[in-house]
């Protein structure tokens, strides 16, 4: 009888490791997901976007910015896919048809977040960085924070803070399946912005490669 009372209480304690054991393996395999970021370059082939009063074009800095972030998140361990990686478009030159596609890029992708970069321009004075996000999604409000704080760091430029796209719709982000942001990195009419921009663009892109990993971890 002893023996049997031994034997069952040995099944039980194998029983119980064993079930430990998965739902060990469930929650590190839940955690270790690797999210999918589209990192969209924007404007680019016949779109030169903004340009400088040297003759640069947002395109070309939007794309230099665009890589590089991309290879830092890569060095992080996410999966980074693009809209653009050359000034090569695959789209029409119709605007509308250019950002959708840019949206089913994301979807075609299952991207899990959709970073847009840009540069702003005036033909005022002005300097700085700002994101549009929406202001209902807690994912992209904390996730533009994060990017900002990071940027904050540099000390290149003044922090414009952030930008409701309920206010200002822009089709990235409104049209967006994926949580999306768009980020303006700076203002290439201003010398300075500009100057920061095209001579430390791997400072630029590894900060806000830093936000969003750190904003994806918290």
């Amino acid at each position: 009888m002893k023996k049997l009372l031994m034997s069952l209480l040995l099944i039980f304690c194998i029983g119980c490791t064993f079930t430990l054991l998965n739902e060990t393996n469930i929650n590190v395999s839940a955690k270790s997901k690797k999210e999918t970021i589209m990192i969209d370059a924007g404007h680019g082939g016949y779109d030169v976007g903004a340009e400088s009063n040297y003759g640069d074009y947002e395109k070309d800095i939007n794309l230099d910015i665009a890589l590089l972030i991309g290879k830092q998140l890569k060095s992080y361990g996410y999966k980074v896919v693009y809209t653009r990686t050359s000034d090569s478009v695959s789209w029409s030159n119709d605007n509308v048809e250019d950002l959708q596609t840019r949206c089913d890029l994301a979807k075609k992708k299952n991207a899990d977040l959709f970073v847009s970069i840009h540069l702003n321009s005036s033909e005022y004075e002005a300097n700085g960085y700002e994101i549009y996000c929406d202001f209902t999604n807690k994912n992209t409000v904390k996730l533009s924070n994060s990017i900002l704080k990071q940027l904050d760091q540099l000390y290149y430029s003044t922090n414009r803070g952030l930008l409701d796209t309920n206010e200002t719709p822009l089709y990235v982000v409104a049209n967006n399946e994926v949580d999306a942001i768009l980020i303006e990195a700076g203002f290439i009419s201003d010398d300075s912005d500009l100057y920061y921009l095209k001579n430390y663009t791997n400072n630029v892109a590894t900060a806000i490669a830093k936000g969003i990993k750190k904003s994806l971890n918290e």
